[in-house]
């Protein structure tokens, strides 16, 4: 049985989806830190706004955090990257309307072309590393939005490093874990099979690996 290093926050969702094919070890070299929401001045409009967009499940669990009590959430159109982040707004109580089929932000642009947007007022809650496209997408249809930075995504190094000669696998699930994974290691190493979750963080893999 192959050995699989996760590098994500959380591998649940990872094993729930079959995609975990042998022995996991967990080894986050990222974490979360949420921004306080006293310093978030876009929740001030949260009755006007008529969509909201969740692009990660980090997303999600902050956001919650920060407003335990929503009930003005069932008067919004909510809308989620894939069926991740889709489920975590279902476990609190909020399934999305709206579920974009490729779990990237031209997947939820690919969405919001479909649906009638006139008179619609966006809330963007992400990460501060989030790409610009939605944002860029909302200005070129003259759309009125609200983008807030709910958290920062950092580096972190375990004190414990992975006995490279055990491992079989690593997975990146996402560009800023191919990132802070040079930044600890320097290189990958070599006779690993390298795995990236998603399109960008192929991308971000392919592009560091040259």
């Amino acid at each position: 049985m192959k050995t699989i290093l996760y590098l994500g926050t959380d591998p649940i969702s990872y094993e729930a989806q079959g995609r975990c094919q042998g022995h996991l070890i967990h080894y986050p070299i990222i974490k979360i830190v949420p921004r306080p929401a006293g310093t978030i001045t876009a929740y001030d409009d949260l009755d006007a706004y008529t969509h909201i967009i969740f692009t990660s499940k980090n997303a999600v669990k902050v956001f919650f955090q920060h407003h335990p009590a929503c009930d003005f959430l069932r008067e919004k159109q909510l809308i989620a990257i894939g069926t991740v982040t889709a489920a975590h707004l279902a476990m609190q109580g909020f399934p999305p309307q709206h579920i974009a089929e490729q779990e990237t932000q031209e997947g939820v642009i690919a969405l919001l072309k479909q649906l009638d947007l006139k008179d619609a007022y966006f809330f963007l809650p992400r990460s501060s590393q989030a790409r610009p496209l939605l944002v860029q997408f909302f200005e070129e249809r003259k759309l009125r939005y609200s983008a807030c930075d709910l958290y920062d995504t950092v580096t972190q190094k375990l004190e414990v490093e992975p006995h490279w000669d055990q491992i079989d696998e690593i997975v990146f699930t996402s560009p800023t874990t191919v990132k802070a994974f040079l930044e600890i290691f320097g290189t990958f190493p070599e006779g690993k099979t390298l795995t990236a979750i998603g399109p960008v963080t192929e991308n971000e893999l392919l592009i560091s690996k040259k």
